[in-house]
């Protein structure tokens, strides 16, 4: 035997005893991970289609339909969904409460500005604890034309609707993110805590929008007096700019004030 075919039958004696490598892991299947914050139409096994969508400035019509594991949703806070409207500069917000009828939550709207928009809907489904996170979906919409943009104000630690000033205890401080955080205002009339009347089942509604992505996250306030002091708790997941859309009913009537916020 010549010596490379000596070599050549040591190297096949050798392989045929060395152990077998092991096999590359199989890639791993693609996984898409959405979130329940409005920015995605699909959440949780529930999926939400537009029947019908604004197409001009004025009055129109939202109507959704919504699949998944069950079309029964809790009554939280008095409905069984609520929606919210809102341009991409984060204004126009509307807070409304859509109605079922032959599997469509249908909503009346009106429209003021051209831009892009997105509807969010917000619901508890039959069997989920109460106390757990709702699940929010969201479709986007656009009103063709001419758009007046408003850029987001800076912080301020008033704002005003007719003759209620709401004030943030502390004043225009930034927060912190991933920590819980506590959210502090006051509701005055001529200087002195307003009376708060209920509504929704609750003193007041806070929806915060994140600036960049205008993710929605519902707040509602720790159990208090109507003596017009409201106490928030949330844990923002992301640093930045947040604005935060304030309702409450005083003197019969239903107020709105907005406050930019920022967390480091």
């Amino acid at each position: 035997m010549t010596l490379a075919g000596f070599l050549g039958a040591a190297w096949l004696f050798l392989d045929s005893r060395a152990p077998a490598a092991p096999p590359a892991p199989a890639p791993s299947p693609s996984v898409v991970a959405y979130n329940s914050d409005g920015l995605s139409d699909t959440y949780d096994g529930f999926h939400v289609e537009a029947l019908s969508l604004p197409g001009g400035r004025g009055p129109g019509t939202v109507s959704l339909q919504v699949t998944g594991p069950t079309a029964d949703f809790q009554i939280v806070h008095t409905k069984p969904m609520h929606m919210y409207v809102l341009r991409d500069d984060l204004s126009g917000y509307q807070h409304l409460h859509p109605t079922l009828a032959d599997g469509a939550w249908t909503a009346p709207v009106t429209i003021t500005d051209g831009g892009a928009y997105r509807v969010y809907i917000e619901f508890t489904p039959v069997g989920r604890p109460t106390t757990a996170d709702p699940t929010v979906l969201g479709v986007p919409f656009v009103i063709p034309g001419d758009t007046s943009m408003i850029p987001v104000p800076a912080p301020s630690a008033d704002a005003s609707s007719g003759e209620y000033t709401v004030r943030r205890l502390d004043g225009t401080r930034d927060l912190t993110s991933g920590t819980q955080t506590a959210l502090q205002f006051q509701v005055l009339r001529d200087g002195e805590p307003a009376v708060l009347e209920p509504y929704l089942g609750a003193f007041a509604h806070l929806s915060n929008f994140e600036v960049r992505t205008q993710a929605l996250m519902h707040l509602h306030p720790l159990p208090s007096s109507s003596t017009g002091q409201l106490a928030f708790h949330a844990a923002f997941a992301e640093r930045g700019d947040k604005r935060m859309f304030l309702q409450f009913v005083a003197g019969g009537e239903l107020h709105e004030v907005a406050f930019t916020v920022f967390t480091t």
